[in-house]
């Protein structure tokens, strides 16, 4: 049996009808935050190092507890794999 490959992005819907996303980068070991996803900005606009996203969460985009549980889950997984 293999092991599943992580999702390393997500995007979901904002209050104010915009979308949000991140991508994890696993070589920079950061979460990269997108907003306006679909505006022709494709550049992420803050990012989080692993350590911060697990010690303090999510500082920007207020991801649904879903998303936000994958999220941790995989960069978790990550991390452990990265020592």
């Amino acid at each position: 049996m293999t092991d599943q490959p992580l999702t390393t992005s997500w995007m979901w819907r904002a209050d104010d009808g915009g979308v949000w996303g991140l991508v994890i980068h696993t070589d920079e070991r950061t979460v990269e935050w997108y907003d306006s996803i679909g505006c022709a900005c494709d550049d992420g606009f803050q990012e989080q190092t692993f350590e911060d996203f697990l010690t303090t969460g999510p500082r920007y985009g207020d991801p649904p507890p879903d998303v936000l549980a994958e999220v941790y889950a995989s960069v978790r997984a990550l991390a452990w794999k990265l020592l």
